[in-house]
């Protein structure tokens, strides 16, 4: 499996690729994807270096299986198609596609089924604080 992290050199894009490596999460090639400003940067993934590419609009994504996006709504929104259209499976983490009918809504602990329907290949998922609100109702509800 092949997995893309757009957006590395952010908060989230950090914690991506820490919990990729605390939970040894299985995969054969990870391939790092952020600004202009960002590309060249270099980062440490078990034990390897990796370096940031400039996330643009060609078939860089050809062969990535899952693309894990923090780059923000308006990046989201630009390359989804460059990111989707070779077949990659793209969870973001903006607020581009929340909204969206098309695109499920996601949060693992309470609807992970959610994830089987993927008609554009996008997954979305809720604000932080929503997480926090609907993972405690469905232990209520449960």
């Amino acid at each position: 499996m092949r997995v893309a992290i757009v957006g590395v050199s952010g908060a989230v894009g950090q914690e991506f690729l820490r919990v990729l490596e605390e939970r040894n999460f299985p995969m054969d090639e990870l391939v790092l994807f952020g600004s202009a400003r960002s590309a060249g940067k270099k980062y440490i993934f078990k034990g390897k270096e990796l370096t940031v590419k400039e996330l643009q609009h060609n078939d860089d994504f050809k062969g990535i299986d899952i693309a894990l996006t923090s780059a923000g709504a308006s990046t989201s929104k630009e390359f989804e198609k460059t990111i989707t259209k070779h077949g990659a499976i793209m969870i973001d983490n903006s607020s581009a596609f929340r909204m969206d009918d098309d695109v499920p809504l996601v949060v693992p602990e309470v609807n992970a089924a959610a994830c089987a329907h993927t008609p554009r290949n996008v997954i979305a998922n809720p604000n932080c604080t929503t997480i926090q609100l609907v993972v405690a109702l469905k232990a209520i509800e449960n």
